[in-house]
């Protein structure tokens, strides 16, 4: 059963802050904030009003932004009608993920930082500041709130790691699972003559099953928990693909694995005889990050921390036998589904 995914999840289960928490990752291995700019007085009249100012700037990234950087010499303008500019150079640039960069100011004397100008690149060093305190914008931040990428890569690596040792989705995604029919009652191998029951008919498929308990005309689905089937299409016996109506069938989202059976009193079309001809689009998963059970963060949370201190493929021990915890696994254990 060849299964494609056709919407990723658009949240992991934790966030990077809480792999950072969780896992007692040092603040100072996110991004780091950045250094000072430098800063001289411009020439000619200008709006910054009299007194010291000093300057920081803040990275911005897709994910959030860094809290201000280090702080600047201070500028004093002694008199804006002679000298009222400021020229700020040597604005420090981010790495690849950063997209702008915010520049901070104070108001003459103070010690606030508020916004002065957005730089939206990661290219320019140089701002000429003709702003007045009045004009300044909000407060610097004070959180970091700018994902590290390795950070990321490694809770979206532990994510997938844990899906597939329990063989479930957790935060919500969508799936394709293709097939090259309809299942149908298939001989039991410890009855040779023995087949499945026509779907429908009297006694009914839930009271005459194989002696596994199936009937053969489950559709099961990977990657519970099964919150909707989305939809249905087969290729008919004139090659023509269709969509099987919602009333044809019956979907069990409480089992695990989630599974799909004709309707009462029906039975599954005929298809042409091709490979890929049943197609059955599924969302899967708990929902948000917040509906998955805590155990699995937890384990999430300690594989990204091993991952972040353990870089390489091999680890040569200074000393002794190092050995995996062994409750980590266990965390999973309940969660795993066992059979598809």
């Amino acid at each position: 059963m060849p299964v494609i995914q056709l919407v990723a999840p658009t949240a992991e289960p934790i966030s990077v802050a809480e792999a950072i928490a969780w896992a007692q990752i040092a603040v100072g291995d996110q991004m780091p904030a950045p250094v000072a700019p430098t800063v001289a007085l411009g020439t000619g009249a200008g709006n910054v009003d009299n007194g010291a100012h000093r300057y920081l700037v803040r990275f911005i990234t897709a994910t959030g932004g860094t809290q201000g950087g280090a702080v600047s010499a201070a500028v004093t303008v002694a008199d804006k009608t002679v000298n009222g500019k400021v020229a700020v150079s040597a604005i420090p640039l981010g790495d690849a993920t950063v997209t702008a960069r915010e520049l901070y100011r104070t108001a003459a004397g103070g010690l606030t930082y508020m916004l002065l100008a957005t730089i939206a690149d990661n290219s320019t060093t140089t701002y000429a500041d003709n702003i007045a305190d009045a004009s300044l914008g909000a407060g610097a931040p004070v959180t970091n709130t700018a994902e590290d990428p390795l950070l990321r890569m490694l809770v979206i690596a532990a994510r997938e790691d844990a899906e597939h040792i329990c063989r479930r989705a957790f935060v919500t995604q969508q799936w394709k699972a293709v097939f090259d029919q309809f299942p149908m009652p298939g001989m039991n191998i410890s009855s040779a003559n023995w087949y499945g029951p026509q779907w429908g008919n009297t006694p009914g498929p839930l009271s005459v099953t194989r002696p596994d308990g199936k009937t053969g005309f489950e559709i099961y689905l990977p990657y519970p928990p099964l919150q909707t089937v989305d939809s249905i299409k087969y290729i008919d016996v004139d090659g023509v693909q269709q969509t099987l109506s919602p009333s044809q069938y019956i979907v069990d989202p409480i089992s695990e694995p989630g599974r799909i059976t004709p309707a009462f009193n029906t039975s599954w079309p005929s298809t042409r005889n091709q490979i890929n001809a049943v197609e059955v689009t599924f969302t899967c998963g708990y929902g948000a990050a917040a509906a998955v059970p805590q155990k699995i963060k937890q384990w999430i949370a300690l594989r990204v921390a091993t991952l972040f201190a353990n870089r390489e493929e091999v680890a040569i021990l200074a000393r002794g036998k190092v050995e995996a915890l062994p409750f980590v696994d266990g965390l999973l254990d309940k969660y795993r589904c066992l059979e598809y």
